[in-house]
C-alpha cells in the first residue's frame, strides 16, 4: 500500500463488490463442469478437513493451486524469520488476542458479519452454533499454521491453509451470493476486498497494538516485520496489493476507515459474540466467567462492547485485575500489593492457562480437530 493512499468511500464501496478472480474462476469451472452439487461437496470436504485434501480435489483446480503457491516479488525472508521469532514468544497471548479483540472487531462489522452467519447455514443440517464454535476455532488453527517458522515457504503448511482458505471464501461467494437473501447491492458480494482487508489489519497492526495495551514493549523491526508478514499472508489470500498495509500505522488507519463505515449493532454480531463467549466459557472457572468480557472490554472498549451485546460492568480491568488473577491461579489475597505491572501478569498468566485448556477441550469434544504444530509443543511445554 502507498503510505500517501488514503481511500475514499467510492473506492471503498467499490471493493464491496470484487470478490478473487482467481479462486473464483476455479470454483465456477467447476460449477460449469461438474455442477453446483460438485462445487458443494468440495466446499464440504475442504471445511471438514484440517489440512488441504490436495489428492481430492479435482484437476481443475491444479492450475489455481499453482498460481495461488506463488510469492510475491517483494517478500523480505528475513523479516518473515524476525515475524516467526516473535510470534513463538508471543503465540499465547496472540491467540487471546484473536479471540478477545480481532474476532469481536469483525463482528462489529454488521455486513461482514451477516455473511458469517449466512455461512453457517451452508451446512444444513448441522446445528448452527457448533458450526459458529468450529469456526472460531479454525481461525486459531490458521493463525497457528500460518505463523510456524517455514510455513510460508515452498509447500509449508501455512501457504496450503491459506490456499483452502481461498477456496472455501469462493465457495461462499458463490453459494450464499446466489441467495434470494442476499443483498449484494447493499451488503457487497460475500467475502469481498473491503471485508478480506479488514480482517487482514484484525490479524496483524490489531495484535501487536494489544501488547501496548497489557503494557508489553516490543521492538519496532519485530513489529514491522510481524506487519511484513501478514501483508505476504494477505497477498496469498487474494487481497489486491494496493490494499495491503506496509507498516502498523497505514494498517491502523485502513482498519479505523473501515470501522467508521461498517461499524454497527446487528443481531448477526450479537450472536457471533455470544457464541465467542460461550467458545470462552470452558477456558476459565465458575469462580471467573466475567474474566472474557473484561478482557473483550478492555481489548475493544465499552462502546464497540455494548454494540456486540456485551454488558459493561462497573469498574475497569486494572481495577478487578488482583481479584480476577488470584480466583483463577490462586495467586494470593493482596496480589496487587507485590506486583508493579499487574496487566503483564494477567496476559502472561491466563495466556498460558487458556492455551492449555483450549487444546484440552479440543483433544476431548473435537477429537484433535485442533491441532498444536510441534514447533509450539515443545517451546510452550506441552511436551
Amino acid at each position: 500500500m502507498d503510505p500517501n493512499t488514503s481511500f475514499s468511500d467510492e473506492q471503498l464501496d467499490e471493493l464491496r463488490q470484487i470478490g478473487d478472480p482467481l479462486a473464483d474462476e476455479a470454483i465456477e469451472q467447476i460449477v460449469a463442469e461438474k455442477g453446483a452439487k460438485e462445487a458443494g461437496e468440495i466446499f464440504n470436504l475442504l471445511i471438514r478437513r484440517i489440512e488441504l485434501p490436495i489428492s481430492e480435489l479435482p484437476e481443475s483446480l491444479h492450475l489455481y493451486l499453482a498460481e495461488s503457491a506463488k510469492m510475491p516479488v517483494w517478500v523480505d525472508w528475513e523479516k518473515v524469520k524476525l515475524a516467526n521469532e516473535l510470534f513463538l514468544d508471543h503465540g499465547p497471548k496472540f491467540l487471546v488476542f484473536l479471540y478477545f479483540k480481532s474476532l469481536p472487531l469483525l463482528y462489529s462489522c454488521a455486513n461482514g458479519a451477516q455473511v458469517l452467519v449466512q455461512t453457517g447455514r451452508l451446512s444444513g443440517k448441522v446445528d448452527t452454533q457448533d458450526i459458529f464454535t468450529r469456526r472460531i476455532a479454525e481461525t486459531g488453527q490458521f493463525l497457528l499454521d500460518v505463523m510456524a517458522p517455514g510455513a510460508l515457504e515452498h509447500g509449508g503448511k501455512g501457504v496450503q491453509t491459506i490456499q483452502k482458505i481461498r477456496l472455501i471464501h469462493a465457495s461462499i461467494r458463490y453459494f450464499v451470493g446466489k441467495n434470494n437473501s442476499w443483498d449484494s447491492n447493499s451488503l457487497g458480494v460475500p467475502v469481498n476486498q473491503e471485508d478480506l482487508a479488514i480482517t487482514l489489519t484484525t490479524f496483524s497492526s490489531v495484535i501487536t497494538d494489544a501488547l501496548d495495551q497489557f503494557g508489553i514493549t516490543e521492538s519496532p523491526e519485530r513489529i514491522e516485520a510481524y506487519q511484513h508478514t501478514w501483508a505476504i499472508i494477505g497477498y496469498l489470500l487474494g487481497i489486491r496489493e494496493a490494499m495491503l498495509p506496509t507498516s502498523p500505522i497505514e494498517s491502523r488507519n485502513l482498519m479505523n476507515k473501515i470501522l467508521e463505515r461498517q461499524s454497527a449493532g446487528s443481531e448477526a454480531g450479537t450472536q457471533l459474540t455470544s457464541t465467542l463467549l460461550g467458545f470462552a466459557k470452558p477456558f476459565f472457572p465458575a469462580e471467573a466467567q466475567n474474566t472474557p468480557i473484561l478482557i473483550m472490554q478492555h481489548l475493544i472498549g465499552e462502546e464497540r462492547s455494548t454494540m456486540l451485546g456485551v454488558s459493561h460492568r462497573p469498574g475497569c480491568l486494572g481495577i478487578l485485575l488482583p481479584e480476577v488473577i488470584s480466583r483463577i491461579f490462586k495467586l494470593g489475597e493482596k496480589l496487587e500489593d507485590r506486583i508493579k505491572e499487574p496487566l503483564k501478569v494477567f496476559i502472561d498468566v491466563i495466556s498460558w492457562q487458556m492455551m492449555e485448556q483450549m487444546v484440552q477441550f479440543f483433544d476431548k469434544y473435537k477429537q484433535r480437530q485442533f491441532e498444536l504444530p510441534d514447533v509450539y509443543e515443545k517451546l510452550w511445554n506441552r511436551k
